[in-house]
């Protein structure tokens, strides 16, 4: 429970600015990830086998706002970022939570993984 907990203060963190971003018609930024990830914590942490409707619906969102090479650049490096702050996250969860919701994303959690590619 308390790995949950850290990972919603963490999204909540970078989930503050989504609204003021999509009105604006802002590029993305970590905040439009973290909302969506904020759902999809019990499955990144393994406390799940499967991302629940929720975190499909929100990552099929996030995908959908992506728009731009800039945006999947944005995207990628924010998930690096988040998914290696926070202890007890599964990167091969995380990873997994694309191709399970139907999302064709080509980019990793990994720490390693180049964004820029």
């Amino acid at each position: 429970m308390a790995k949950i907990s850290r990972i919603a203060c963490l999204v909540m963190v970078f989930g503050m600015a989504i609204n003021l971003m999509v009105e604006r018609g802002e590029a993305l930024s970590c905040g439009d990830l973290g909302a969506s990830i904020s759902q999809c914590s019990p499955y990144a942490t393994g406390a799940v086998g499967q991302p629940s409707p929720g975190c499909c619906s929100a990552v099929k969102g996030v995908y959908a706002m992506a728009k731009t090479t800039q945006d999947r650049k944005v995207l990628c490096n924010c998930l690096k970022q988040s998914s290696s702050a926070v202890r007890g996250v599964q990167l091969s969860n995380v990873a997994a939570i694309p191709q399970k919701c139907g999302v064709p994303v080509s980019f990793s959690p990994d720490p390693y993984f180049n964004c820029n590619s």
